[in-house]
């Protein structure tokens, strides 16, 4: 069981992250430093997970880089650009977080998205499958991109939710005629959503067939946290 924390704790949390420049999951150790055994590796640096053991062991040791400074907080002009672009008003907690912690940089996944200060046409939000994943969004759902998984993989808030739900898109398994399933609703909101992967608790979102019924469905987070254990 995962303790909720409230908006302005999930806030607070994000914050100290970003200052102790571990604002992402996968942070690069130390050039030349322990490049022998296995795991993961970019050029000569090893790829610690945050919160992990060895991630732990290697920080106390001072074999751990911080991640860069983010870009400064995000505009009120590049908010309500967004916000027009979707029809909608962002949640409460997402406005906070880009105009108080970062233009995007931080959080699950690859990082929250960054919202372009100009020439958005060109920006990557806008290079995603909207044709599909629209299609397939039901009536009274305002979708905003978070974050890519990689593969394709995406994560969403709902903004006309006042929960502020997450939703996932998932292409990979779903079947080629009928590409809608690839989108569907999470058991979290935008807050617990962020309070998961502040505690190391968030796992990438993922499509499955549910072996009963056959349905496609998004995998629940007790799935997700017994596969993850797994491994």
């Amino acid at each position: 069981m995962v303790a909720k924390l409230t908006e302005n704790e999930v806030l607070l949390e994000i914050q100290t992250l970003v200052t102790a420049g571990e604002y992402l999951d996968a942070l690069l150790g130390v050039p030349g430093a322990r490049l022998s055994g296995g795991g993961a590796f970019r050029g000569k640096q090893r790829i610690y997970i945050r919160g992990t053991p060895e991630h732990l062991e290697a920080r106390a040791a001072g074999l751990v880089e911080k991640l860069p400074p983010l870009t400064p907080p995000a505009s009120v002009g590049a908010i309500e650009a967004a916000e027009y672009l979707i029809g909608h008003r962002l949640p409460t907690l997402l406005r906070r977080l880009y105009t108080e912690v970062g233009n995007g940089g931080f959080g699950p996944g690859y990082g929250i998205i960054d919202l372009p200060e100009r020439d958005r046409d060109r920006h990557p939000r806008n290079e995603l499958p909207r044709r599909l994943w629209n299609a397939a969004c039901p009536a009274g759902v305002v979708l905003f991109p978070l974050c890519t998984w990689g593969c394709g993989i995406y994560s969403f808030v709902d903004c006309a939710d006042g929960e502020a739900r997450m939703w996932a898109w998932d292409p990979n398994p779903a079947p080629s005629d009928d590409i809608g399933k690839a989108l569907f609703k999470e058991e979290l909101s935008l807050c617990e959503w962020l309070g998961r992967w502040i505690k190391r608790r968030s796992f990438q979102p993922c499509l499955v067939q549910d072996p009963d019924s056959d349905e496609w469905r998004g995998a629940t987070e007790e799935e997700k946290a017994m596969w993850m254990s797994e491994w």
